[in-house]
C-alpha cells in the first residue's frame, strides 16, 4: 500500500464511518497510532517555493510538497493519480458541467482547533480569484463564483462547461478565513495554519521547511514526528546526503542510479506524469513549413534516445500527456522514425540548410538535458538539418518560454500536470498558452470541446487533438521520464506518480 493510497483509504473509511461504519474507522485510526520512538524524516528537495510559501499565492511544484502535508484540499490524487475524496465526500455536476456541488466532511478542524467550514472554502477560492499574482488563478479562469448554502456544502458556478473541474480542486489547499484575514499573505506564509497531517514549525529561506505531526488529524496521526524539506539543488549532493544518512529520500538523475544501487541505499522508481518535448516556433523561418516540422518528427528515434541517453529510464511517448494522465489516447500512434522520409520532406520543402537554434536548460527541470539536446541535434543533422545548440540556465529559458515568448526555432521543454489531467498542457500547447506559437483554430476548438464531455467521449477528443498534432507537428513529444529516488532502506515509502511528496503514511522499518 502506498502512502498516498493509504491516506486516501483512511479518508474513505472515515467517510463511511459518518454513515454508520464505525468499525471501519476504528480499524483505520488504530493503524495510524504513533509510537514512543521518535522518527524524523528529511527529504532532499530540488527547490523551494518560488514565491512566499502561501497556497493562495504560490502554485509551484516545490510548494505542493509543503501544502499536501500542511493543508487539505477538497479532493486528492492517490498514488496512481486518480481523484479521491478528501475534505469533500462527494461532488456532482449539472447537465452541462457549468455548476459543481461539493459536500464536505463535518469532522475536520484546523490545527488551531477551529472547525473547517464551507465558508473557509469559499474564502480560499474567492481570495485566489481576487489575487492577480496568484499562480493558481491560471487554473481557475473558468470559475465565476463560489457559494456556501450551508456549513457543509460548496457550489462552484463556472462561466463555461468544464468537465475536469474536480481535478482543479486537488491543487488548491484550503486556508482558515479568520487566520488568513488577520495575518495577510506574508504573515500567513510565516506562520501558516492548515488542517493537514502536519503542522508548521519553522521555515528558513534557502535552507529548510520543518513540520511536525498533527496528532489531531482527522485522517489519523502520521507515523513520523517531524518532517523536514531540505533544499539541495545539486544532484550529487542529494545522492551523497542519502548515502551519508543526512537525508532519507531524494530525487536523483538517471545517470546516478547505478551509483546509488552500489552504495547501499535503495532506488525506488515510478513513471512520471510529464512529457518531455520539442517546442517549435512554427510562425517563421524554415519551421513555418509543415513539411519541415514533419521532418523533425521523422528524424528522431525516440526509442534509441531513451535506451542510449537515458539508460532506459523513460518511455518513448508521442503524445502531449503521459500514459498515466487523463487525456492519453492509447490507440493514437504518431509518425514513425523514418530518416528517409525526413530527407524527402526537407527536399520537397526546399530547405537550404538555414541554421535552426535548439535551446535548452543546462540544469533544472529535465535531467541530462544537455545530453538529450546533443542527441536530438545529432538526429536532425543526420537527415540534413543545420542545428545550433544554445544552453542556458533554467530561469533564462523559462523566461524566454513563458514571459517574452521569443523562442526562435526549437526548444527542449517539459509539461507535467499536477492535476493529472490533460486540460492544462493541452491549453498551454494548443489553445493560446505560452508554448502555442501556431494559434491553430483547429486545435483550440478541440481543447474547448474536451471540456464539454466526459469519460470515453473526452478521450476521443484528445485522440483527435493528438492526431491533429501528428499531422501539423506543432509540438514534437519525445518521452515520459521515470522519476528515480535514492531512499534510506529504513524508510517505508513509495513514490507518487505526480512526483510530489505526501508523507502522511510514511514510516520507518522496524
Amino acid at each position: 500500500m502506498t502512502h498516498r493510497t493509504s491516506r486516501v483509504r483512511r479518508a474513505l473509511a472515515a467517510a463511511a464511518a459518518l454513515t454508520g461504519a464505525a468499525l471501519v474507522l476504528s480499524a483505520c485510526a488504530g493503524g495510524s497510532a504513533s509510537t514512543a520512538e521518535t522518527h524524523n524524516l528529511t527529504i532532499g528537495v530540488v527547490a523551494e517555493p518560488e514565491k512566499s510559501p502561501d497556497p493562495i499565492i504560490d502554485g509551484s511544484l516545490a510548494g505542493y510538497n509543503i501544502y499536501y502535508n500542511l493543508f487539505d484540499q477538497l479532493t486528492v490524487l492517490d498514488a496512481d493519480g486518480k481523484i479521491q475524496p478528501s475534505l469533500a465526500t462527494s461532488w456532482t455536476p449539472n447537465a452541462d458541467f457549468t455548476q459543481w456541488t461539493f459536500t464536505l466532511r463535518d469532522d475536520v478542524k484546523f490545527q488551531d482547533g477551529e472547525p473547517l467550514k464551507a465558508s473557509d472554502v469559499v474564502f480560499t477560492y474567492e481570495t485566489v480569484l481576487h489575487t492577480p499574482d496568484s499562480d493558481n488563478l491560471g487554473y481557475m479562469g473558468m470559475l465565476q463564483s463560489v457559494s456556501a448554502p450551508d456549513d457543509h456544502t460548496v457550489v462552484f458556478d463556472l462561466n463555461s462547461s468544464f468537465s475536469p473541474w474536480p481535478s482543479i480542486t486537488t491543487a488548491q489547499s484550503i486556508v482558515p478565513e479568520k487566520v488568513y484575514t488577520a495575518l495577510g499573505s506574508e504573515g500567513f506564509a510565516a506562520a501558516p495554519v492548515g488542517s493537514g497531517p502536519f503542522s508548521f514549525v519553522s521555515w528558513k529561506r534557502g535552507v529548510d521547511y520543518v513540520l511536525k505531526r498533527n496528532d489531531a488529524y482527522w485522517g489519523g496521526a502520521p507515523k513520523i514526528d517531524t518532517l523536514t524539506f531540505q533544499t539541495v539543488s545539486d544532484e550529487e549532493a542529494r545522492l551523497n546526503g542519502v548515502i551519508s544518512g543526512s537525508l532519507d529520500v531524494a530525487l536523483i538523475s538517471p545517470n546516478q542510479v547505478s551509483s546509488a544501487e552500489g552504495s547501499g541505499v535503495d532506488v525506488r522508481s515510478r513513471a512520471a506524469n510529464g512529457t518531455t518535448f520539442l517546442g517549435i516556433n512554427s510562425t517563421s523561418g524554415p519551421l513555418a513549413d509543415e513539411r519541415v516540422r514533419q521532418a523533425v518528427w521523422h528524424a528522431i528515434d525516440r526509442d534509441a534516445l531513451v535506451k542510449t541517453v537515458l539508460s532506459g529510464r523513460a518511455v518513448a511517448n508521442d503524445q502531449i500527456v503521459a500514459a498515466n494522465v487523463t487525456g492519453y489516447a492509447a490507440d493514437a500512434k504518431g509518425p514513425a522514425y523514418d530518416p528517409a522520409a525526413a530527407k524527402a520532406l526537407l527536399a520537397a520543402a526546399g530547405y537550404n540548410g538555414e541554421a535552426i537554434p535548439l535551446e535548452y536548460a543546462t540544469s533544472g527541470r529535465i535531467p541530462m538535458s544537455a545530453e538529450i539536446a546533443q542527441a536530438i541535434a545529432g538526429y536532425l543533422e543526420a537527415v540534413g538539418f543545420t542545428v545550433t545548440l544554445s544552453g542556458m540556465d533554467q530561469a533564462t529559458l523559462s523566461n524566454r518560454i513563458y514571459s517574452t515568448v521569443d523562442m526562435k526555432g526549437l526548444y527542449l521543454n517539459t509539461w507535467a500536470p499536477s492535476t493529472m489531467d490533460g486540460d492544462m498542457p493541452a491549453t498551454n500547447l494548443f489553445a493560446g498558452g505560452q508554448n502555442d506559437y501556431a494559434k491553430s483554430p483547429q486545435t483550440a476548438a478541440l481543447v474547448a470541446k474536451q471540456r464539454t464531455v466526459a469519460g470515453d467521449d473526452r478521450i476521443g477528443v484528445f485522440r483527435d487533438l493528438a492526431e491533429a498534432n501528428f499531422q501539423a507537428a506543432y509540438i514534437v513529444p519525445l518521452f515520459t521520464p521515470e522519476a528515480d529516488y535514492a531512499v534510506s532502506p529504513k524508510v517505508t515509502w513509495t513514490p507518487r506518480v505526480d512526483g510530489e511528496y505526501d508523507l502522511a503514511d510514511v514510516s520507518f522499518a522496524g
